[in-house]
């Protein structure tokens, strides 16, 4: 539902991975429901949300709309008993998650959101060496993402945003932020530039984010979509432990560790950004009736940071999650 740029990857990905299953498209603009049914062998395309949701040979929706409209559409898919799949981020405030939360609970279906970077294969890698103690007792965490990103559309008007870089892009950090230091966040500061200058992005383009994690460590996310980046994305973040230090590239390029044991690892770039393996995931798990990874659960506490990002721009402190 919504078929732009990001449904037309998932649809690309899932046609690759299963060559039978069937795929439904729509979109207010029927003609971009139509391009992608016929570019990806589709069932069918409609052009109201209510034909799919009266449609009996649709199972699950994937809602790929801005997150604006999330809360909205994935409340009516409950209520017609359909499972869902959000892209993210789930929605704009915890307020419209409840609602989403409370649908899933009250009719009973599924609901998970299609967060990818939890699935990139140089993220177990990290918190496998972690765990074997290459680095000694893991102490903070430094993830570190700029980019000159040009921002146009929905994603520059403050209402369908509800929030700034943070809250659109920024949740993917801040899952691989929690991933990595595998314990539930505490609490949370914010601090952004207070410089004067030319920005179409609301609210913020630029946020350092602090966190404090259960198990004592800490983590810093710097992210900004103005800061020009000479490698087009490309940084450097590292683990910081007791005995030794874990350096690597911030999307997963490569990954070093210098500690008790020395070496180098690099990422499947068969599917560098997860994608593949998620959407495996998601529909393996469903066939055989397991809970689908992320859990709500998960994705709801990885929001709450956000939402404490932003009270602590506000308060001036640390804000508890």
């Amino acid at each position: 539902m919504g078929c732009g740029r990001i449904a037309e990857s998932h649809a690309k990905q899932l046609r690759k991975l299963y060559g039978n299953i069937n795929l439904f498209f729509q979109d207010s603009d029927i003609a971009k429901a139509l391009a992608l049914k016929t570019q990806f062998r589709g069932e069918n395309a409609f052009p109201e949300l209510e034909h799919v949701l009266d449609s009996e040979k649709v199972d699950i929706v994937f809602i790929t709309t801005p997150h604006a409209f999330h809360a909205d559409i994935a409340c009516a898919a409950a209520k017609k008993k359909k499972d869902i799949i959000l892209e993210k981020p789930i929605a704009r405030n915890l307020n419209e998650i409840k609602k989403i939360t409370d649908a899933v609970a009250k009719y009973k279906v599924r609901c998970t959101v299609a967060e990818n970077y939890m699935f990139k294969s140089f993220v177990p890698k990290i918190i496998n060496s972690v765990k074997n103690g290459d680095i000694g007792k893991p102490l903070s965490l430094e993830i570190n993402k700029y980019n000159r990103d040009s921002i146009s559309g929905w994603r520059a008007n403050l209402n369908l945003m509800g929030g700034g870089a943070l809250l659109e892009g920024g949740v993917h950090w801040v899952n691989l932020l929690v991933s990595l230091a595998d314990s539930d966040p505490v609490s949370v500061i914010a601090v952004k530039p207070e410089v004067e200058y030319e920005t179409n992005i609301p609210f913020e383009d630029s946020l350092t984010v602090l966190v404090k994690f259960k198990n004592g460590m800490t983590g810093k996310l710097f992210h900004s979509w103005r800061v020009p980046n000479r490698f087009k994305g490309v940084g450097l973040s590292k683990i910081y432990g007791s005995e030794g230090v874990i350096t690597f590239e911030s999307n997963g390029l490569f990954s070093s560790v210098y500690g008790k044991k020395k070496k180098t690892f690099f990422p499947d770039f068969t599917d560098f950004l997860g994608y593949r393996t998620m959407l495996k995931s998601f529909v393996e798990d469903y066939i055989n009736g397991k809970p689908w990874t992320p859990s709500l659960e998960r994705i709801i506490m990885e929001f709450r940071i956000v939402d404490a990002a932003y009270r602590s721009l506000k308060s001036g402190q640390f804000e508890k999650i």
